[in-house]
């Protein structure tokens, strides 16, 4: 690492982009360097003439991958602390995570400026873009509506056309907070994570020299914006190598089939995944096995979850490409440890070795434990965030003189691999998205008949984890699990939403009161009931029932032609479950590209169709 800090390397790298190259491609309509540096320097402009200075803190609520490529970057440059949020939270999380991260000026989408949507007495600006769609040569904001919100202010893009550019040419102070990224909870005790501007320097250097990211990358990756993973691998690696990073707009598992025909047509060189993707792409046909055998394409990396041995064996074999995978947390930035992709640091299974940082293993004292023994995994370096925001005591519990408790058991081989060994956190991470299972039990005690409620994880092959929960009910009152689920729905984000929900007459508990949450999933995994397996009724009566147990809704509220882009609660995880659920249910196996083209209810009625006609015929 050389004398660079954040800001002047930020500085090196504008100065040397090509204007004309492409930055960002969505759907192939593309916003190029020129556009990306024009609009960093509207933006600029507009947080002095808002009164922004460096030191405040702005949050971002986007589904524009533009917008918040752009606003990220200018933020960090200018000194601001960026906080990008999830825009499916529901309302009520929405609002108090806003109030929790307490902003000084929130960037938001206009269609999410409802009543009671944002903490009152914070300035915001809309963002009424055609949501990521490219932004080619010439001023960024011409290609966006400008409209007025409901509120009356008019839109950012309309905002920076009327402004002129400006310059920052002021140093950052490495210890100033950059980055705040909410790591658990949204509703129940908030856990933000405070990243420095050392802290993303660390990190970006370590990039650049692991994962080999130069300017002649083109880096595919679907993972979320307001997570570490779709922000590091996304948007800040593709400015500080000079890459181009392509996104889809909005990525569904239908889509899969030609996400992957577009690695060659793009010339993509890294595919940004979780082990989730990785499961659905490892029950794909023979059709795909080539796409990544391009000239261009250099390896798959996977973080966020635990990557199961086989399945990354299975893919490595059929895909004929190295899968890297690495370890690392929001207060690690984004990673630590890496296997791959060379060959010194590759051992499958394993969650590689520490690069750039320390590591220590230690049991309940401490203590460091000795080779292939299991304790807690403890890291220190410069990736090591500064603390959690306004949570001193939290903070102290897991830094400990510099070294991160992480909260992981692991342990080390001989050969200075890292294994992971499970999680002592209640932490449930389903497709690699995090969930704080206290957010899940306080919606569903938020319910009237509620009594008693706790969440937990369940093991899934294709999630790594679901979200489950056990109840008490009032027993004057008839309610089932549709009914908590769509309770759920209209307070949590869809990925936190419990897949399953079994009622019990008490929750079983030890001498001091504490649940038994191991006696209960036992149970609740042995238990049968609202299993589809047992829906009765003709073809089209079971499809719809099965497709309401996912969708968290009733029979009666879906029709055969209904489509995954219009109907709440089908979304890619749902999407994963109806057909495992349609195969358990009529003891079929469904085709690669029956998975891919069901969009509607009436797809999926022909697909099984079709399946139970050639198991009948033999």
């Amino acid at each position: 690492m050389t004398d660079d800090t954040f800001s002047t390397l930020f500085d090196r790298c504008r100065a040397e982009r090509p204007r004309s190259k492409p930055f960002l491609v969505v759907d192939g309509k593309t916003m190029t360097y020129g556009a990306l540096l024009d609009r960093i320097d509207r933006l600029f402009r507009f947080f002095e003439t808002t009164g922004l200075r460096p030191g405040d803190r702005i949050a971002v609520v986007t589904t524009s991958s533009p917008d918040l490529a752009d606003l990220m970057l200018a933020g960090l440059r200018y000194g601001l602390a960026v906080c990008p949020l999830n825009t499916e939270l529901a309302v009520p999380e929405r609002r108090n995570a806003l109030r929790c991260v307490d902003p000084a000026h929130i960037f938001i989408d206009g269609a999410l400026v409802t009543s009671g949507a944002l903490p009152g007495g914070v300035p915001h600006t809309a963002i009424e873009a055609d949501h990521d769609q490219g932004h080619g040569g010439g001023l960024l904001g011409r290609l966006l509506t400008g409209r007025n919100t409901a509120s009356g202010p008019r839109g950012l893009a309309a905002e920076l056309e009327a402004l002129s550019p400006a310059e920052v040419s002021w140093p950052v102070d490495p210890e100033q907070t950059g980055l705040m990224l909410f790591t658990s909870g949204t509703t129940n005790a908030p856990k933000v994570v405070q990243l420095s501007q050392k802290n993303l320097y660390a990190q970006i250097n370590t990039f650049l020299n692991i994962h080999d990211y130069d300017a002649e990358c083109h880096i595919l990756n679907l993972l979320p914006l307001h997570h570490a993973d779709g922000i590091m691998h996304g948007p800040i690696i593709a400015f500080f190598s000079g890459a181009t990073l392509f996104r889809p707009r909005r990525f569904t598992v239908q889509e899969l089939g030609d996400i992957l025909h577009s690695v060659y047509r793009d010339r993509i060189t890294h595919f940004i995944v979780v082990p989730a993707l990785l499961s659905i792409m490892d029950r794909l046909s023979g059709e795909f096995d080539d796409a990544f055998r391009t000239k261009d394409f250099r390896f798959i990396r996977s973080s966020a979850d635990h990557l199961p041995e086989s399945l990354w064996a299975s893919i490595e074999r059929r895909f004929a490409t190295r899968v890297t995978n690495t370890y690392g947390l929001s207060e690690t930035v984004c990673e630590a440890l890496y296997c791959g992709p060379l060959a010194e640091r590759f051992k499958i299974g394993t969650l590689g070795k520490p690069v750039d940082c320390e590591i220590k293993i230690v049991d309940d004292r401490g203590e460091p434990v000795a080779d292939g023994q299991t304790g807690e995994l403890m890291i220190r370096g410069d990736n090591i965030m500064q603390g959690y925001f306004r949570q001193p005591d939290l903070t102290a519990e897991v830094l400990i003189d510099g070294w991160f408790r992480t909260g992981d058991f692991v342990s080390q081989d001989q050969d200075g691999f890292v294994h992971f060994v499970g999680r002592k956190k209640t932490l449930i991470i389903t497709g690699g998205i995090n969930v704080h299972p206290q957010d899940v039990t306080d919606a569903l005690l938020d319910h009237p008949d509620v009594v008693e409620a706790v969440t937990f994880a369940l093991p899934d092959r294709i999630w790594g984890e679901i979200v489950a929960s056990a109840v008490v009910t009032a027993r004057s009152v008839q309610l089932d699990a549709a009914d908590l689920i769509k309770h759920c729905r209209e307070r949590l984000a869809p990925n936190k939403v419990p897949r399953l929900i079994k009622k019990f007459e008490k929750l079983p508990r030890n001498p001091t009161g504490k649940i038994l949450v191991d006696d209960i999933k036992r149970d609740v995994e042995a238990d049968q009931v609202g299993n589809p397996a047992r829906i009765e009724g003709n073809l089209e009566q079971k499809i719809l029932a099965i497709a309401a147990h996912c969708f968290g809704c009733e029979p009666a509220d879906l029709s055969l032609n209904v489509e995954h882009r219009t109907t709440f609660g089908w979304d890619s995880l749902a999407h994963v479950n109806l057909m495992l659920m349609a195969e358990s249910v009529f003891e079929i196996t469904l085709s690669p590209r029956d998975i891919l083209s069901v969009s509607r209810l009436d797809h999926l009625k022909t697909a099984v169709a079709n399946r139970l006609a050639e198991k009948q015929n033999g």
